[in-house]
């Protein structure tokens, strides 16, 4: 009963913070808020006795993603969103006709076989066996990424200082 109650607490929580995370036009209270949506997920990973991938969750989604939104926000000029525009674009009923139209697709075929089969068999979890199959296929792409967002993130710096002035020049008006 225990475990069912921090299910609907955490779920609850998960879907707030998705739904301000979307809807703020703050960023870095949007940022906050998808911070927390990623805390709330970790939970749910830990009811469901996969701690290790909570902890990845934790690090890599709050603790790295999470601080590179932050300072990509720090490089931008329009933070607070007290502009002028619309809340909502203009399809945003097509939007959500579409997104509940794909949604149904995706899951009619597992409700449509809602009595699993039984005949599945039980995996045995394993750090060791979970590290190798994420990462070896992967290693050479997870290198090259972590390289073209350290290359953009310092372009972003070097195009957020702007031009540097010689010594005793003015800058333009």
């Amino acid at each position: 009963m225990t475990e069912q109650i921090a299910f609907w607490i955490l779920s609850a929580v998960a879907v707030l913070g998705a739904l301000v995370a979307v809807r703020k036009r703050n960023l870095v209270h949007g940022v906050f808020a998808l911070m927390l949506f990623f805390a709330a997920l970790s939970g749910l990973f830990l009811l469901l006795l996969a701690e290790f991938i909570a902890a990845v969750q934790i690090l890599v989604y709050i603790g790295a993603v999470g601080i590179l939104l932050l300072f990509a926000i720090m490089l931008t000029e329009r933070v607070t969103g007290d502009d002028d525009r619309r809340i909502t674009s203009r399809g945003w009923f097509c939007g959500v006709v579409v997104a509940v139209a794909v949604f149904f697709v995706l899951l009619l075929p597992p409700i449509q076989q809602w009595p699993a089969p039984e005949t599945v068999p039980t995996p045995e979890p394993s750090v060791e066996k979970l590290g190798q199959r994420l990462m070896n296929p992967y290693v050479v792409t997870l290198e090259v990424l972590a390289l073209l967002l350290t290359a953009a993130l310092i372009g972003a710096v070097t195009a957020a200082q702007g031009k540097r002035l010689a010594k005793g020049e003015e800058p333009p008006e």
